[in-house]
């Protein structure tokens, strides 16, 4: 039923895997990550503000991959781009000042924006425009596959052995991944070209166009959510006595609905549409989280947050699949990394929201969560608000140029 009747690119398993690999890299990391960020800051209250600051670095990479994607082909910039990546998490266990992690995070944002982009742009080159949503939905099958088993992993690591172990696992991860692409075969689509099109004239035309502005904010209210859960709700559940490995059990249990509903989901919207999924996930996202926000017990507050799950789920996949079916080929390249930043406006927002509202309300998780209620919330009325996108392309709205035709 839910077969993928696409004939792939040869090279599509090892894009696949070095994807997967790539975020298990963050997986395995993430019950820890924050835990050591507070370990340098001392305070809840400015885990969120680091977490802003990497976001602004990794906005500003983001842009500049529109450039260096003109000049240097896919393929070795993802090369350097995981090499890097494995050297700065092999480096992060030996700071020991917040001024030396902040160094040494300016190199990892960077190399985590020009992989993130590029890879982003491989699964595109795999999927045609028919069946983008059922290959995005696989690929996030993958992924919520990496952050079901990381988080495990990683929590184990660090309570069997020390946080530096969980790291380290994390730089042979991406090492690994690079092995991968090194001896394996991956062809481009597209070659390296000249444009002199400055990146902000792209911003411009990018948002005269509803739809792709629309889908940006979506992207914003995705971030947010994942922020909550791969921030905040780790520093909540240790202060009623998580330790890593709980945590990293904890983490995995957000990605069950994920796993088993992110394919399920590209394939109901390329038969359906698009909006009334993503409108409905963000409605489920800001009513449970809502309760989660004023029940007294940590295990139920686990379990609605699981339960929320269930519209990222369809927003995930769904998310991106959209942008790729609202622009035309030749667009993607030009507006995807303006796109990408969606993500992490995201990742800079939502902390510095968050983090003031644990100032004014003398550090309450309560209130924190309460606020996410109300964003999901908005970014559900901002996603009743997209133009559909008929099955099959017919009548889709297809972006060219910084405009809006109708096509079919």
């Amino acid at each position: 039923m839910f077969r993928l009747r696409h004939k792939f690119p040869r090279h599509s398993g090892i894009v696949f895997l070095i994807s997967m690999l790539y975020t298990l890299v963050f997986a395995v990391v993430s019950p820890i990550f924050p835990l050591f960020i507070k370990s340098l800051v001392i305070e809840d209250t400015y885990v969120g503000l680091v977490v802003a600051l990497s976001s602004v670095e990794w906005i500003i990479f983001t842009i500049m991959m529109s450039y260096l994607l003109k000049k240097i082909k896919k393929v070795p910039l993802t090369k350097i781009a995981l090499g890097g990546f494995a050297l700065c998490y092999a480096i992060i266990p030996h700071v020991t000042s917040i001024w030396q992690f902040l160094l040494v995070d300016l190199f990892r944002s960077f190399f985590a924006a020009s992989a993130t982009v590029t890879l982003g742009l491989f699964i595109r080159d795999i999927a045609g425009k028919k069946n983008i949503g059922k290959v995005e939905g696989f690929y996030f099958t993958l992924f919520n596959i990496a952050w079901l088993t990381g988080p495990l992993a990683g929590g184990f690591v660090a309570v069997m052995f020390s946080r530096e172990a969980t790291f380290s696992l994390a730089a042979i991860i991406a090492a690994t991944a690079l092995c991968i692409l090194m001896v394996g075969k991956v062809r481009e689509k597209t070659s390296a070209v000249e444009d002199t099109e400055r990146f902000f004239t792209k911003i411009k035309a990018y948002f005269r166009v509803s739809n792709l502005t629309i889908i940006y904010l979506i992207g914003i209210g995705l971030a947010a959510w994942w922020v909550v859960l791969y921030t905040y709700v780790p520093l909540f559940v240790s202060e009623h006595g998580f330790t890593e490995k709980t945590i990293g059990i904890t983490l995995a249990l957000f990605t069950i609905p994920l796993i088993l509903l992110d394919f399920i989901a590209g394939w109901l919207a390329d038969r359906y549409g698009y909006r009334r999924f993503l409108s409905t996930a963000f409605l489920i996202m800001s009513i449970l989280i809502m309760l989660a926000a004023f029940t007294q017990n940590v295990y139920l507050f686990i379990g609605l947050i699981v339960a929320g799950c269930i519209g990222a789920a369809f927003i995930e996949p769904l998310h991106e699949a959209y942008f790729f079916k609202a622009v035309s080929k030749k667009e993607e390249t030009r507006f995807y990394p303006v796109f990408r930043t969606g993500y992490e406006a995201g990742y800079l927002f939502a902390p510095l929201i968050f983090s003031g509202i644990m100032f004014v309300s003398n550090g309450s998780f309560h209130a924190l969560f309460l606020v996410a209620s109300i964003m999901m919330l908005f970014f559900c009325i901002m996603a009743v608000m997209l133009k559909k996108i008929k099955k099959k392309g017919a009548g889709e709205v297809i972006v060219e140029g910084g405009s809006e035709k109708e096509v079919g």
